[in-house]
């Protein structure tokens, strides 16, 4: 009997943390990352991030990005941090859940070209859509796609479309507390 009331109660309290992914207090720790090739141009970007949930289903914080790519013969860095925004969707009795995000970010790109190196501020502002897949109670697959904006200092501005895929972790206000020891 006691077996069957603790299964119950496990099962009560999945059921609980399933349907609370994305609850008000809780924080959300992952990234993205991109990946380009076309000819003459390669491109990896990693995008991790860390957030909080103000209110149900809206999560706000900071994105990293880390970026390596080659165009022709030159070599490019950049190290850069911003804000985003993320509003989830709720689809009901489903692991899926729709959202759209916007992030902004100032980075540090270096560029090296037959041993000369320059560095430049470069800006960028990304807003679109995407669908996380919830494996379970706290981690989720995400893609999303959107439209990219970027300028580099004294440069004409780029834009286009950008695919990301990424996963994210989703922590429950109560076990954030209880790591941090509080």
């Amino acid at each position: 009997m006691k077996k069957i009331a603790a299964g119950l109660v496990t099962m009560l309290v999945m059921t609980i943390a399933a349907n609370a992914q994305t609850d008000k207090g809780d924080w959300m720790v992952g990234g993205n990352m991109t990946i380009n090739t076309t000819k003459g141009n390669s491109e990896f970007t990693l995008l991790p991030a860390a957030g909080y949930f103000f209110a149900n289903n809206f999560v706000a914080g900071a994105k990293f990005n880390l970026g390596f790519s080659k165009r022709d013969e030159t070599k490019y860095t950049s190290l850069g941090i911003g804000p985003f925004a993320r509003y989830y969707f709720n689809i009901k009795d489903s692991e899926f859940k729709p959202f759209v995000e916007a992030d902004w970010s100032i980075s540090n790109e270096t560029s090296k070209y037959l041993g000369v190196k320059d560095s430049y501020t470069v800006t960028n502002f990304f807003i679109g859509g995407g669908l996380a897949y919830f494996i379970n109670s706290n981690v989720a697959l995400e893609a999303l796609a959107g439209y990219n904006r970027s300028k580099i200092e004294t440069l004409d501005p780029t834009s286009g479309f950008a695919f990301r895929i990424g996963f994210q972790v989703h922590l429950l206000g109560g076990e954030v507390a209880r790591v941090r020891g509080k």
